[in-house]
């Protein structure tokens, strides 16, 4: 940066607005001393020695008018006429006097006119005449006060009448009112010749005043004690004269030494003044070098002298560049001509500084031509006549770019926030809605301004408040920087509704707490349905945990209260539409104590109102009632003993369906006044009345189940008794009949018969009896570690001789070291006989059963292979159900084995499948547990 050279201000004029005063002084003194003249003429005409004429009155009143009219630069027209009239008349009473005999004040107002006329002229040189002829008549002025203090009358000498021949010196009045004119017309002129030399601030003005005072006092004084002395005799010429020196001498050595010692002092002065003036234009460079903000100084024609660091920086501009550059290459070519009027308005007018971009927005110009937002103020100083304006500039672009973030993160923010679904809220620290938005006005039912008027502490329910405070107060003392949780607002209305708030506390720069920024969510319908979950989740176990008819209707009413209503009615309906069954509850004493009285005094159809469960029954439609109307249970409901209605405000009549069988109706109903039905409690309620109808339905089918197998055990019992009986009389008969008859009789064939036939009777009952044991659950197995290789063979010998009749290979393979199982050895062998016998049965002649053992981790399984006609990949799936055989002709028996087999193998914890295919045989197998492995699962679970 390259400053310009400190510039050392030559002060102003001593008397800057003197002139004027002066000016004033003279000319009314002037004008006021002839006018006494030309009076005193008027009243007492006199011609003694040293009083003024009447021409001379008169020129002194043209003199003071002419000076007050012409002193102003300016001054124009009538003025300026009249002025320069007057001074010619100054000229005529000035020659007038000099041919009457009076040179001395002739003279003096003759060069006083000239000197007005000539005011404001100039020579070819510059200079004004209008000086030179004031200071002649100044000096004349002067010879006529020192010629009137020396006249005889004061120091009896004889007057002075000429010198050089001359005539007389013009007299004490006029010549003071000549130098008082004379020195106002030289005040005029304050910049030049003596004037100018006196009113200067440096060393030579300061000396000139006063030895100016020392000439002016000193050596009149000095001649007049000299002539006092002569006057007195004290001394004679020679004397005087010497003492007249001597005197001149001391003034003037006195004059000389006053004066250095206030030149020295002045120096000092100013070398003082000079070192501060150093120290603070380094301070000022310094400023100027390190400040910020950009700092340039222009002239009077706009160009640029001071450039500082950070003008380079933010213009691109290096001070060599712009120093001397108009300030115009700082400036967009479309605002140049706009600010350059604006800066040239300001140079000229009054004010000393200002801000910029008043009118305009301030734009700079950088040194690629890209434009740039600033703010700017200028200030102008005029030091001796030369103009500095003086700019200071600051690059706003980063500022203006993050108002502008701002502004748009404003924007964002508030259509975020006027627009959110959710309720918004900003909330005072104190608890005062400072502002929401139109989400949280409908959630709460106030508008925008009852909202402003009130706190969070007014909408919040009172169980939540002292939470609500409690975070609050810890998010002020910066304990948390923001919760959430969920609460209860109590609407205009008096409704309370479940919120999920979020608030969370907003810091100054400083980190101090400033307000709250909330959020609140409705989540009423939320927790509406989350509770409807949760209690339907709790109806399927409740309404599972018995399946007694009676028990499940007063289950379903204990449900409903107090979840779904106030009071209930669960009535179950007969064949013919008439309930046989009812079952009521209630959240409060009264009402339950109300509903058993009328039921027992009227019966169930009192607590239901006839006509709309006709309705229900006939349409299958539930009946929605948000305001009951007054006897809708008729009058019934109120009798002499209970004079007080059930209470009722709403209610819902829904029908119990199930497998399109009408079981019965639910009558839900409210009494209090928050409460009423609606769409959404009607569709929790018909889910409610469909798992009931189902409940209901399910124990009803449950006792019908229970009633047949009853009746099919005392069946059961009946056959095994009344018909074993019969059974064993004919085979003992047989037996008997046998051993009388010879061997080779004809009728031993069909004694044989008999006899088998009594067999398969008896297998036959005992299957079923073993069915119905498995079935109810009272299947004995006594199960015992056994050895699998001598039951193999055990079975193997019963049924050999069937396989040797039918002419089938009947063959066995255990591995050795198969280990032992963990069985009833009763059951195993009737498991075996079973899957051996079906084999047998089902393999054509000629063909080959094979029971098989294989060893497997922790259990043994057994396989019996046949050669058989296969199973239908159709026919697999039904294979293990009570009386069902595969294929079109049935063979003999009840089609239980399978179903018993598979009932016993599970019965010992293990599994049983079949793998075949037609015309390939097939193959059932079933699996055991070891023994070993049974024992060590016990040890593990205990």
């Amino acid at each position: 940066m390259t400053n310009p050279p400190p510039v050392t201000p030559s002060a102003p004029p001593r008397f800057p607005r003197g002139s004027a005063g002066g000016v004033a002084v003279a000319s009314a003194f002037a004008v006021l001393l002839g006018v006494l003249v030309v009076g005193g003429w008027a009243l007492s005409p006199s011609t003694a020695p040293g009083r003024p004429s009447p021409w001379d009155g008169w020129g002194l009143v043209f003199a003071g008018g002419a000076l007050w009219l012409l002193h102003a630069q300016g001054a124009r027209g009538a003025r300026r006429a009249v002025g320069r009239a007057l001074a010619a008349g100054v000229v005529v009473m000035g020659i007038t006097q000099l041919t009457r005999g009076a040179p001395g004040g002739g003279l003096g107002l003759l060069l006083t006119g000239l000197s007005l006329w000539t005011l404001h002229a100039r020579t070819r040189r510059g200079g004004p005449p209008a000086r030179w002829l004031a200071a002649c008549a100044a000096l004349l002025a002067v010879w006529g006060l020192v010629g009137g203090l020396y006249q005889g009358h004061w120091f009896g000498l004889p007057p002075l009448n000429t010198v050089t021949g001359v005539s007389r010196a013009p007299g004490l009045p006029l010549s003071l009112a000549l130098l008082l004119l004379s020195g106002g017309l030289l005040s005029l002129h304050p910049d030049r010749g003596l004037t100018g030399v006196l009113l200067r601030e440096d060393l030579g003005g300061h000396s000139a005043r006063r030895l100016l005072l020392a000439v002016l006092l000193l050596v009149p004084v000095t001649g007049a004690v000299r002539l006092l002395g002569e006057r007195l005799g004290l001394y004679g010429t020679t004397e005087g004269v010497t003492l007249f020196v001597l005197l001149t001498m001391a003034a003037f050595l006195a004059v000389v030494l006053w004066n250095a010692n206030a030149l020295s002092r002045l120096d000092a002065s100013r070398r003082r003044v000079e070192q501060s003036l150093r120290l603070s234009e380094a301070r000022f460079a310094g400023i100027v070098t390190h400040a910020a903000d950009a700092i340039i100084s222009i002239d009077a024609g706009q160009r640029i002298v001071l450039f500082n660091a950070s003008a380079e920086r933010i213009f691109g501009y290096s001070a060599q560049e712009a120093l001397g550059q108009p300030l115009d290459i700082l400036l967009p070519e479309d605002i140049r001509a706009a600010h350059m009027a604006h800066v040239r308005h300001f140079a000229q007018g009054t004010a000393t500084s200002r801000h910029m971009g008043e009118r305009l927005p301030i734009l700079g110009r950088r040194r690629g031509g890209e434009a740039f937002p600033a703010e700017a103020s200028i200030m102008k100083l005029d030091v001796e006549g030369t103009l500095r304006l003086t700019v200071i500039l600051r690059d706003i672009s980063a500022r203006r770019k993050a108002e502008d973030l701002l502004r748009l993160s404003e924007e964002r923010f508030r259509a975020s926030f006027e627009g959110a679904p959710i309720g918004m809220a900003l909330v005072g620290l104190e608890g005062r809605f400072l502002h929401v938005n139109a989400a949280l006005c409908h959630l709460v039912g106030y508008s925008r301004d009852e909202m402003l008027s009130r706190s969070f502490q007014d909408l919040t329910a009172p169980e939540d408040l002292p939470l609500d405070e409690e975070n609050a107060e810890r998010m002020r003392r910066g304990e948390m920087s923001s919760f959430q949780r969920e609460k209860h607002y109590v609407r205009k209305d008096g409704r309370r509704i479940a919120v999920l708030v979020w608030s969370a506390v907003v810091l100054d720069a400083r980190g101090r707490p400033v307000h709250f920024i909330s959020q609140m969510q409705d989540i009423t319908e939320r927790q509406e349905l989350e509770q409807a979950w949760r209690f339907l989740a709790d109806v399927g176990p409740r309404l599972a945990a018995s399946l007694s008819s009676r028990t499940t209707l007063a289950t379903v009413a204990a449900l409903a209260v107090p979840t779904l209503a106030d009071w209930c009615v669960v009535a179950c309906l007969d064949a013919n539409g008439h309930i046989h069954r009812v079952e009521h509850a209630a959240a409060d004493a009264r009402t339950a104590e109300r509903l058993r009285a009328l039921d027992a005094a009227y019966g169930p159809e009192s607590l239901l109102p006839a006509p709309l469960v006709a309705s229900v029954q006939d349409t299958g439609r539930p009946v929605l009632l948000p305001e009951a109307p007054p006897g809708m249970l008729g009058a019934a409901a109120v009798d002499a003993g209970h004079p007080e209605p059930l209470p009722l405000r709403s209610a819902l009549i829904l029908p119990l369906y199930s497998r399109e069988r009408n079981l019965g109706v639910i009558l839900l109903a409210t009494s209090g006044a928050g409460r009423r039905y609606g769409a959404r409690e009607q569709a929790q309620a018909e889910e409610l009345a469909r798992r009931a109808a189902l409940a209901i339905d399910n124990a009803g089918l449950y006792e019908r189940a229970e009633q047949a197998i009853r009746m099919r055990e005392d069946v059961l019992r009946i056959v095994a008794h009344d018909l074993r009986t019969p059974l064993n009389v004919i085979q003992l008969s047989a037996r008997m009949l046998e051993k009388y008859l010879p061997p080779g009789d004809g009728a031993r064939p069909r004694l044989e018969t008999l006899q088998k036939s009594v067999q398969r009777a008896n297998r036959l009952i005992q299957d079923l009896l073993d069915v119905a044991r498995m079935e109810g659950g009272n299947l004995s197995v006594e199960r015992k570690p056994l050895e699998v290789a001598p039951l193999i063979q055990e079975a193997l010998e019963q049924h050999r001789g069937l396989a040797e009749a039918r002419s089938l290979l009947l063959q066995t393979h255990v591995p050795e070291g198969v280990p032992r199982v963990l069985a009833d050895p009763e059951r195993l062998s009737q498991i075996l006989s079973n899957l051996l016998g079906n084999a047998l049965k089902f393999t054509p002649e000629g063909g080959r059963v094979l029971l098989r053992v294989q060893p497997e981790a922790g259990q043994v399984r057994f396989l019996v292979s046949d050669t058989g006609p296969g199973i239908a990949a159709e026919d697999r799936p039904r294979i293990f159900e009570r009386f069902w055989q595969a294929g079109p002709k049935r063979k003999e028996g009840a089609g239980l084995g399978l179903a018993i087999v598979k009932g016993l193998v599970e019965a010992h914890g293990g599994q049983v499948g079949v793998d075949s295919a037609p015309c390939a045989g097939s193959t059932f197998f079933f699996t055991l547990p070891t023994a070993e492995g049974a024992q060590a699962h016990a040890g593990a679970s205990t």
